[in-house]
């Protein structure tokens, strides 16, 4: 008999045969007697503030998992914005008015660096573009002749709109012969 309950009389309940013999089968499970079992079901419903009569939906662990992952997706997504827009942009303003140590400018991205040093010359920037060349030109006049043939039947093929003495003119010029 439970401590708690040696000086209280008992009560007799009226239940169907095959509910007492799965509660006293529940009451063996949990190693408690009857009354405290069914003392543990009762302060868990009140304290739950849960009805027999409805659903729980998806049981704890799955709701806990769905949760942590949903939380660290958002926090990978707050890093990254940190990482990528936040601590860059910072480092600019701060240089800008020149709040930033000489060791911290080292940390800048090569780009944002670079835009920084235009920023503070006040000279518009301008884009390293190496010549064409000529190399270059006949391989691009060479792509823009060759089109794509889709024949009714059979497999698609490329066909080259250059006169023959045009691209004999290329083999001389970069030492390609056919054997």
């Amino acid at each position: 008999m439970d401590k708690n309950y040696q000086k209280e009389a008992f009560e007799g309940l009226k239940i169907k045969a095959s509910v007492a013999r799965k509660f006293r089968k529940f009451c063996k499970s949990i190693s408690r007697s009857q009354s405290a079992s069914l003392d543990l079901m009762l302060n868990f419903f009140e304290r739950n503030k849960l009805s027999p009569f409805q659903d729980l939906g998806p049981n704890m662990k799955s709701l806990e998992h769905v949760l942590k992952k949903r939380i660290d997706s958002s926090i990978a997504i707050v890093r990254d914005i940190e990482t990528t827009q936040t601590k860059p942009t910072q480092a600019m303003l701060a240089a800008l008015f020149e709040n930033l140590p000489d060791n911290a400018k080292k940390k800048l991205p090569p780009s944002f660096e670079k835009a920084l040093q235009n920023t503070l010359a006040h000279t518009p920037i301008i884009l390293d573009v190496p010549e064409i060349r000529q190399e270059e030109r006949d391989l691009k006049f060479l792509l823009d002749q060759i089109e794509q043939v889709k024949p009714a039947f059979g497999k698609p093929y490329l066909k080259i709109e250059l006169p023959l003495s045009e691209i004999e003119s290329l083999k001389q010029k970069y030492h390609v012969h056919h054997h």
